[in-house]
């Protein structure tokens, strides 16, 4: 639903080959299998026991696309399985459903690590905060998407990505500014809390490069009306937009501004788009630039993940939709970490082994990630606009460096020193 929850993985037609800085590495293969004399919880001489948990139920909005997330999670496994599983182990794969509620998401954790004995979990939900401090006491390996600033804030939590870090990173303001932008308005949804956080993370990398924040826009798509935001657009004499919300209230925004002749240098939205939404509304979109880390479509990562999802999950509507991807990559993340782990895994173990890898990459999948240094601050990103007939994606080269002094390199594409 939400920008933020799709932000790392953003799935693009046209996205090329990794830029400097964000070239892909070869994973971690699998061991032989072991019978171990250790107690672990969900681990036995021939299987291991994970869990999964997303939105199933709650608002349409959300379960509806959520839908491609357990589908990507459940093809990852799957294809492990019939692979021969990890280190001689099947995975079986134990649902559970958030309800996108914070307290439903708690309850559900303790039923799968208290009840159903999991060695971990694999999570593709918007509502975690709640449970994390619980979860790292118990030391449970967590794999996800990250959607706030607590997946880099405890070491059983990993995630491929997480733009809500602190630090310094100017990879938006180098962009905007050299499109010309000067004066930005953010795109946010009073609803979500997470992309008032987004966009917070955006306006010093803006300001960094001498743009200015002159307004921030809340926009709920069914609710609110585009065209009443118009005249601040207007007024406010701004020639870009930034988009922390979900991306189709940004296209909603950014349509009713071009309709009312409002004259932009630089329209961002900070999520990716499928190609069903390209071919739906690529008239709204023309012009409009969308992020993502995720390789390219003729590489050979998309070849294997698109065989993945047609043969292990005939059902996904849409394979390429930007959540399916992230449940692929979080699923496949849980299984690096227990081959990882080892013969006789543990969840320390797991946790230790997966911590220390430096370029985890989902077989190429996606822009490498140094796991050992998780509060990192986003420094690579791909940047594709719609072109002006709003059918095809143009790549646009990363913009020049500028490192102000005293601070890591920040720069699209830029590598960290």
């Amino acid at each position: 639903m939400a920008a933020w929850i799709r932000s790392v993985m953003a799935v693009l037609l046209a996205l090329p080959a990794a830029i400097a800085g964000c070239a892909a590495s070869p994973d971690t293969n699998s061991g032989p299998g072991q019978t171990c004399s250790t107690n672990i919880p969900g681990v036995t001489a021939t299987s291991v026991k994970i869990g999964y948990i997303y939105p199933d139920t709650g608002p349409a909005a959300l379960t509806t696309v959520f839908r491609g997330a357990r589908a990507g999670a459940s093809a990852r496994i799957d294809q492990q399985n019939d692979q021969g599983g990890v280190n001689g182990r099947r995975i079986d794969l134990v649902w559970g459903d958030d309800q996108s509620n914070p307290d439903a998401f708690l309850l559900t954790a303790h039923r799968l690590v208290d009840s159903e004995k999991v060695f971990g979990l694999v999570l593709n939900s918007v509502v975690v905060d709640k449970a994390v401090g619980w979860l790292a006491q118990e030391d449970v390996p967590v794999t996800g998407t990250a959607s706030s600033v607590v997946w880099s804030e405890y070491p059983n939590l990993f995630h491929f990505g997480n733009r809500y870090n602190p630090g310094d990173t100017s990879v938006i303001g180098d962009f905007v500014k050299a499109r010309g932008g000067t004066k930005a308005i953010l795109v946010t949804d009073r609803d979500l809390s997470a992309t008032q956080n987004l966009a917070a993370k955006f306006a010093p990398s803006l300001q960094s490069r001498g743009v200015t924040v002159v307004d921030t826009l809340s926009y709920t798509q069914g609710i609110t009306n585009p065209a009443s935001l118009v005249a601040r657009i207007k007024n406010s004499g701004a020639d870009t937009l930034i988009g922390a919300a979900q991306t189709e209230s940004f296209i909603d925004v950014y349509a009713a501004a071009k309709a009312a002749g409002v004259r932009l240098r630089v329209a961002l939205a900070s999520s990716g788009i499928s190609p069903d939404l390209l071919a739906q509304r690529g008239g709204d979109m023309a012009g409009m630039t969308v992020l993502s880390t995720i390789a390219a479509p003729d590489s050979p990562a998309r070849a294997a993940y698109v065989e993945a999802m047609s043969t292990y999950a005939p059902e996904a509507v849409d394979p390429t939709e930007e959540l399916a991807i992230g449940g692929y990559v979080a699923a496949d993340q849980m299984i690096n970490g227990l081959r990882l782990a080892g013969a006789c895994p543990t969840r320390q173990g797991f946790i230790d082994a997966l911590r220390s890898v430096t370029k985890y990459s989902a077989g190429g999948l996606i822009a490498p990630i140094d796991v050992s240094r998780p509060r990192q601050p986003t420094l690579c990103e791909n940047f594709l606009t719609v072109d002006p007939t709003g059918k095809n994606l143009v790549v646009l080269p990363p913009p020049a460096a500028r490192r102000p002094p005293h601070s890591p390199a920040t720069a699209t594409g830029a590598a960290p020193p």
